[in-house]
């Protein structure tokens, strides 16, 4: 018998007057000890799924039909304090974001005790601060945070993304849950982090012999964790079987459409960028960033960001800087864009020194949820770089023409963020920064936050633009795998320092760096094919460059990244 079964699930959102129904006879199971990963796009459904199960559905949701069943037990009959009781010892939920998951005015141990002290109380069970604090370093070790009373004292913003995901991890383990729901519980991380992640999931569901419901759209991420797959769209489950039939022979064409669009590592779909042959645009000189530690009192010996960085960036390339979170590639982009000055070293904007190119230069963000004025329409938006660089009666001509160049209606200038979809926010965020005519445009993580499919297209759309416009491109990123296919050069940085350079293929093919190899046997691919063609780690190297687990709390040096 499944542990959980989910019969002809149709639910709907109600607002404003109008009923839409975002599930439509949703059936599938989670057998015990199972894995299974349900995969769409966002809007998709696959998180109303997970509130259903877990009873936390908005007020203005409705079950219209169909049932919910737990080791048998019919969920949407019990009451709302029977499934209070269910919440952490039936199944427990892993949130996807590590950072906002916590209030960051309370230590770690706090949040931890919190949760205990609720859920006992909500299941008759009469603890002590003692006993409690017992359990919870306990879990903390169970999930590799080697000192567990460092992390119970340490603030929220003194661990790192890894550490407050396995702290979140274990706040789902807390009361021993039967099923894990995690909902893409590696987006907010590092390829490297997110792949010791996914491999302490897998290990916590094989020794605590836990049944996994995976909530994700990176189909890479399914491959490592999944037993069987179901493929969700608008609501309806359009796929669904074992892992290798679905990988294999996916059988809806909205799945294969998916498949195409996650870029290959290795094989014949990769594509490789042509190096640009023009003299350089940008040009980094031993450039060296030190942030003072100002005191009221005193001053420190500073941070170190970072150092000795030789760079050379021709007009119409893809440069790509890869490395993990505060390796120090947001500080060279700063310095390249003329926001920060070099402590050392020397910047040259077509040849002339310069502090930047700031002129020349304008970013894409990697969230344009947060990155565009949630109270500006497109049109107001645009006006604020249009003002700089358009005569007043020249501007609306302008707003048009820079929505046709990146494949929006000229109607979506009188629309908010909030009414349009994440594509569509990130081309408002790329007519944005060519509203100022640059010729170097920084692109910072410009998809993370983006389903695959759509970053195809956003992708597709920069490559487009590059050509009309003779525009050169920095990249900041984690993603090779993005990298291999849209950048002519790729550099690597490991704490403030460029460790490897060249082409792509040069790269992937000749890595030179253990942190390189390190970095690309940590991206979750589609195939056992590239699985096999990535380069081997060995445990020394993994245990020197993969993230550590969580033996030492410190205060991350922010500005580093």
């Amino acid at each position: 018998m499944a542990l959980l079964d989910v019969k002809g699930l149709n639910i709907s959102f109600s607002g404003y007057g109008q009923t839409r129904q975002v599930l439509h006879d949703v059936s599938f199971s989670v057998g015990k000890s199972e894995r299974v990963a349900l995969i769409g796009e966002t809007g998709s459904g696959k998180s109303v799924t997970a509130k259903a199960i877990l009873g936390t559905l908005p007020g203005n949701a409705s079950v219209d039909s169909g049932a919910i069943a737990f080791d048998g037990l019919d969920l949407f009959r019990q009451s709302m304090a029977e499934r209070e009781k269910l919440k952490g010892t039936a199944f427990s939920i892993i949130m996807q974001d590590p950072l906002s998951s916590f209030n960051p005015v309370f230590r770690i141990g706090q949040h931890l005790d919190d949760v205990m002290y609720h859920a006992d109380r909500r299941r008759g069970v009469v603890s002590s601060a003692r006993e409690r604090k017992a359990r919870i370093l306990d879990t903390l070790r169970k999930v590799q945070l080697a000192d567990a009373q460092r992390v119970y004292d340490a603030w929220p913003f003194e661990l790192s993304g890894g550490m407050r995901q396995r702290v979140l991890i274990a706040l789902a383990l807390l009361h021993r849950p039967r099923m894990l729901i995690a909902d893409e519980p590696g987006t907010a991380l590092d390829v490297t982090t997110q792949d010791e992640i996914l491999r302490l999931i897998n290990r916590l569901v094989d020794d605590e012999g836990l049944s996994l419901l995976m909530i994700t759209h990176n189909l890479g991420v399914v491959r490592q964790t999944a037993d069987r797959v179901l493929v969700m769209r608008h609501g309806v489950i359009v796929e669904q079987g074992p892992l290798a039939q679905v990988f294999d022979a996916p059988q809806d064409q909205y799945t294969r459409d998916l498949m195409a669009a996650v870029p290959p590592l290795y094989g014949p779909g990769v594509t490789d960028q042509p190096v640009s042959d023009m003299p350089p645009i940008l040009t980094l000189t031993g450039v060296q960033k030190v942030y003072s530690k100002r005191g009221l009192f005193k001053t420190g010996e500073g941070h170190l960001a970072v150092d000795d960085i030789n760079i050379k960036v021709a007009h119409g390339e893809i440069f790509g800087l890869a490395g993990e979170s505060g390796s120090g590639k947001t500080t060279v982009a700063r310095m390249m864009m003329g926001l920060l000055e070099p402590t050392k070293g020397k910047i040259a904007v077509n040849g002339t020194p310069a502090t930047g190119a700031r002129r020349l230069s304008q970013i894409v963000y990697q969230n344009p949820g947060t990155s565009l004025n949630p109270k500006r329409t497109v049109a107001q938006t645009l006006a604020v770089p249009l003002a700089h660089t358009e005569a007043a009666a020249d501007r609306q001509a302008r707003m048009e023409e820079l929505l046709t160049l990146v494949r929006l209606p000229v109607s979506f200038l009188s629309k908010y963020p909030h009414e349009l979809s994440g594509g569509q926010k990130q081309r408002v965020a790329i007519a944005r920064a060519l509203a100022a005519k640059p010729r170097l445009i920084i692109l910072d993580e410009p998809t993370s936050a983006l389903d695959v499919s759509v970053q195809k297209t956003v992708i597709d759309l920069l490559l487009e633009l590059r050509e009309s416009l003779g525009l050169t491109y920095v990249i900041i990123s984690h993603d090779l795998s993005l990298m291999r296919n849209f950048c002519s050069r790729i550099a690597i940085m490991l704490k403030g320092r460029i460790v490897e350079q060249g082409t792509p293929a040069e790269v992937f093919a000749e890595t030179r760096h253990p942190y390189t190899r390190a970095l690309i046997s940590a991206i979750p691919v589609l195939t056992e094919a590239e699985q096999a063609q990535k380069p081997t780690v060995t445990e020394e190297e993994r245990a020197k460059f993969l993230v550590p687990t969580g033996a030492e709390v410190s205060a991350p040096a922010g500005a580093a990244e």
